[in-house]
């Protein structure tokens, strides 16, 4: 018999078996010190042994449109599971109803994204009217030809400029330089409303206490010839992957040296150096739209792309049957 225990705190978390960081006990504590997030972990036990674990982020955020602060609750994929486990259908159904019970009216929706396995999922979200919203996942092969036979040819371009005017990249490490690039990130990502950017408290925990080993999270940036800070990116390493989670760059005020692309360049070698097979961009944007602005700069990195789909569930149930008549 399954059943399903509820952790609020890091002190109280047992030992958890390992898989993806977004369900790890590290990113849980992490998330602890942030501001804006309580983090709560689920997890299902056959009598004493486990059989998977899933985090929930439970979110407070404050939105200009319409206006005033709400409640959320976030989930990045399916969650962990043990290798041996052959109903893990039932469980992620037993996650999900015991998430739903748990959140009370002052959240206004639940979303989950980035789910690898749909077959696996869409029986339970179906299940209990969640919503289904197209969206795109662009990654880069790495494995089989180095990047720069990937970029297009405007790139190589940019690229090739960029160096001549005296633009230098790297990783960033001093605690003061990456102060300098959050600010920067927070600043870009103030005006972009359908993009999220993480909290700066969480992001400055997440790449300072990860140097003794794995997940591995870096910021990298991109210097002027005066070394003058005009872009920079966060990128985690998980499982044989990397993930860009946030780039930005001064184009407008530095439009002839590209920071943008080599704000993305940088962790794109950092990558293939190390060698990741695939490099994935966390926010790719929606299929909907044809290939301007965000998904086309990413695809001229030589990316693929792939449809997939992130769920939400309102807090009005009518509301979620309405939409499921639409999109469904």
């Amino acid at each position: 018999m399954i059943r399903i225990e509820q952790y609020n705190s890091g002190g109280e978390l047992p030992v958890l078996m390992p898989g993806i960081f977004f369900h790890s006990a590290e990113f849980f504590r992490i998330l602890e010190i942030s501001s804006g997030i309580k983090p709560v972990m689920l997890v299902a036990y056959d009598g004493a042994e486990e059989k998977g674990h899933l985090l929930l982020m439970l979110k407070r955020d404050f939105r200009i449109i319409p206006p005033g602060f709400f409640n959320w609750c976030s989930i990045y994929s399916e969650g962990v599971y043990a290798a041996d486990c052959k109903d893990y259908n039932e469980i992620f159904s037993l996650f999900v109803k015991h998430l739903l019970k748990m959140l009370d009216i002052r959240y206004f929706f639940v979303e989950a994204r980035y789910i690898a396995d749909s077959r696996m999922t869409y029986r339970t979200f179906s299940r209990f009217n969640f919503v289904p919203r197209h969206d795109l996942r662009i990654y880069i092969s790495l494995h089989s030809r180095p990047p720069e036979q990937r970029l297009s040819r405007a790139y190589h371009t940019h690229i090739r400029q960029a160096t001549a005017r005296g633009v230098t990249f790297g990783r960033v490490t001093d605690k003061n330089e990456i102060d300098k690039g959050l600010k920067i990130l927070k600043k870009y990502y103030a005006s972009k409303i359908d993009r999220y950017l993480a909290p700066t408290r969480l992001l400055a925990a997440m790449l300072e206490n990860n140097e003794a080993g794995e997940p591995d999270v870096r910021m990298f940036a991109v210097y002027n010839k005066e070394q003058k800070m005009i872009g920079c990116s966060i990128c985690l390493y998980t499982q044989e992957r990397a993930i860009m989670l946030y780039s930005c760059g001064l184009r407008k005020s530095y439009p002839l040296l590209y920071p943008g692309i080599m704000s993305v360049w940088v962790a794109i070698k950092d990558a293939h150096a190390r060698g990741i097979a695939h490099f994935e961009f966390s926010v790719s944007g929606a299929p909907l739209k044809q290939k301007t602005g965000y998904r086309n700069f990413l695809l001229n990195f030589g990316g693929k792309q792939v449809s997939t789909l992130r769920w939400v569930r309102y807090r009005w149930d009518w509301l979620n049957k309405m939409l499921r008549k639409i999109y469904v």
